[in-house]
């Protein structure tokens, strides 16, 4: 996933690409960043590995994108376990695919 060296990390999943943000989100007096995937079993998986439980998952309908708040600890502990530190215009077009891809899944569906 992030073409480094594997720390370590081979329990967790390596099927698709893990993407996190910085952490700069403010709420209740700790920064976070969103932890968002190609694909929504991989973010799950992921996130499951990392101890996250899955009630912390926030996706549609309540929100546009299927991701996971993490606090700043969690997001140094995502990364050194494969996920692909993001600036901001690497994160939105992360965003961009995600929420197409949604979109398109609930056109196949019909929701």
């Amino acid at each position: 996933m992030n073409g480094g060296a594997d720390h370590g990390a081979s329990a967790l999943p390596r099927q698709g690409a893990v993407y996190v943000d910085e952490a700069i989100w403010e709420w209740r007096g700790l920064k976070w960043a969103h932890l968002l995937a190609d694909d929504i079993d991989d973010l799950h998986r992921f996130a499951a590995a990392l101890g996250i439980h899955r009630m912390s998952y926030q996706g549609p309908p309540r929100t546009s994108v299927p991701h996971y708040d993490l606090t700043s600890y969690e997001r140094r502990r995502a990364i050194a376990h494969g996920a692909i530190a993001c600036g901001r215009d690497e994160i939105v077009a992360v965003v961009r695919r995600t929420r197409s891809s949604c979109a398109a899944r609930g056109a196949e569906t019909g929701s």
